[in-house]
């Protein structure tokens, strides 16, 4: 099985859980494919990455919404029997007003607005007005309003580089999420691997116990029949004891890390647990040259020095004057009778028109500068860091191809050393029944048989987890993860 299909770990959030459970026995069996789903499904980190993603959408969200429509509706009414300076009041105005207002920014930087206000009056009539106007009267008013940019934000330009940059600050916080999910199961793939090592330091030391529990029953057999040498016995019982010493505190070990594992899975059960690893050490992967400009953590600071340049452009355009152009055009009807005012005025009978600018400015703007400012240091910022972040993935690539390598050999290496450590233990245990060598020879022997073991043990475990970290660093251990 090659390197893509057994180490490159490709996750789909659909992917069901492989785990191959035996009622019977009352075993969990977890492979490496199965504690990435496991994590991916219901680890608390994995939904976090995906929470903060999405989180990236409310400031392209706020930044759209400034182009919805916007209605009003302004209902009023007024009791009035007050009195003005030139003596030409009424005595009482009862006047109720419907006022609605539609309006919408375009991407053109351009606002329309649409106004109709509906004026209805019942007025106890002065002596003067009594002569002017009748005692109910109605106005009826509909205003076209344009307002549109002409320096500052012209033609919408500002604002548009704003979703621009929205946009894309969504595209780098998803590669951030798939970055994220990432560590998510490197880390969850680390912790794997060391209770991998646990468990086979546990099992190892357990051997020993029984090798050194074997030996003791055979020697104070010896001793039984004063066929022991001296000090013989005692050796074997301290070195028994050594032996159940570590056995304790590697129980404790391997139980700790299994803990830390299923912790970060969120899987409680009471079932055995067996970590089901191959158990041929994989060759080193065939790797085909990888484009540092390519990756993830490259394109992400890619995207983020786009936004900052997009955010300088646009608060630049903001900071100019104002300078708008302003047109209306209104039409009013007036009318004892409600029905006839809204004709007149649907007949544009009294039309008025209004064409204007408006200009506006700051003296000396200290907030402006500093807007200014803080955008170009963003942008230098950005593009620090994306040179910085290219210089990195550069070195992590080629590091973690050799730290690969390396932890190969170093394993190949272990598992030889345990082939030689055990051939001396089989030749040394046949010396010593037979009288050729000394006990002390053969505990050795076996000292150096458990050690070369747990090397053996870790080696796998720190070579697997190079092969993880490797297809990290080539964005291969994550690939494609849509939600």
């Amino acid at each position: 099985m090659n390197f893509s299909s057994r180490f490159k770990v490709v996750v789909t959030i659909a992917a069901s859980v492989v785990l191959l459970h035996e009622p019977a026995d009352a075993i969990l069996r977890l492979t490496p494919q199965s504690v990435v789903d496991i994590a991916l499904k219901q680890g608390l980190n994995a939904k976090r990455a995906e929470l903060t993603a999405q989180l990236s959408y409310f400031q392209l969200s706020q930044a759209l919404g400034a182009y919805d429509f916007n209605v009003s509706i302004t209902p009023g009414f007024e009791y009035s029997e007050a009195e003005v300076l030139s003596g030409q009041s009424n005595p009482s105005d009862k006047t109720f007003t419907l006022g609605s207002s539609l309006s919408k920014k375009f991407i053109t930087g351009t606002t329309l607005s649409l106004d109709y206000i509906d004026t209805r009056q019942t007025s106890v009539l002065g002596t003067f007005q009594a002569n002017t106007r009748p005692a109910n009267a109605n106005l009826a008013s509909l205003q076209l309003g344009v307002r549109q940019s002409l320096l500052a934000n012209f033609l919408g330009f500002a604002d548009r580089l704003y979703i621009e940059a929205y946009r894309s600050a969504v595209d780098s916080a998803l590669e951030n999420r798939e970055e994220s999910l990432e560590d998510t199961l490197l880390n969850v793939m680390t912790l794997y691997w060391n209770a991998y090592t646990a468990e086979q330091q546990l099992q190892q030391n357990m051997a020993a116990r029984g090798k050194y529990s074997q030996l003791v029953s055979s020697v104070r057999r010896k001793a039984g029949f004063n066929l022991s040498t001296p000090g013989e016995l005692p050796r074997l019982e301290a070195e028994a004891e050594a032996a159940e010493s570590r056995v304790k505190a590697s129980s404790a070990a391997y139980l700790n890390s299994i803990q830390t594992l299923m912790t970060e899975l969120r899987v409680e059960t009471n079932e055995q647990i067996i970590l089901d690893v191959p158990s041929e050490i994989p060759p080193v992967p065939q790797l085909t040259p990888k484009k540092v400009e390519e990756l993830r953590k490259v394109n992400i600071d890619r995207i983020n020095l786009q936004v900052a340049d997009k955010t300088l452009s646009a608060v630049k355009s903001t900071t100019l004057p104002t300078l708008d152009l302003i047109a209306r055009a209104r039409a009013t009807g007036v009318d004892q009778d409600h029905a006839n005012a809204v004709s007149e005025m649907a007949a544009t009978t009294h039309p008025t028109y209004y064409v204007g600018v408006e200009f506006k400015t700051p003296i000396n703007s200290s907030l402006f500068r500093g807007q200014i400012a803080n955008a170009e240091v963003n942008k230098l910022l950005a593009e620090n860091t994306y040179l910085y972040t290219i210089d990195q993935a550069k070195k992590t690539l080629d590091s973690s191809a050799r730290d690969v390598l390396s932890r190969y050999t170093v394993a190949k290496l272990a598992a030889e050393t345990v082939t030689y450590r055990e051939r001396v233990v089989r030749e040394l245990e046949t010396a010593y029944r037979q009288g050729r060598q000394p006990l002390v020879e053969l505990i050795r022997a076996y000292n150096d048989l458990f050690t070369a073991q747990l090397d053996r043990a870790t080696a796998i475990g720190q070579y697997h987890i190079g092969l993880n970290e490797l297809a990290a660093a080539r964005d291969e251990l994550v690939t494609n993860v849509k939600k």
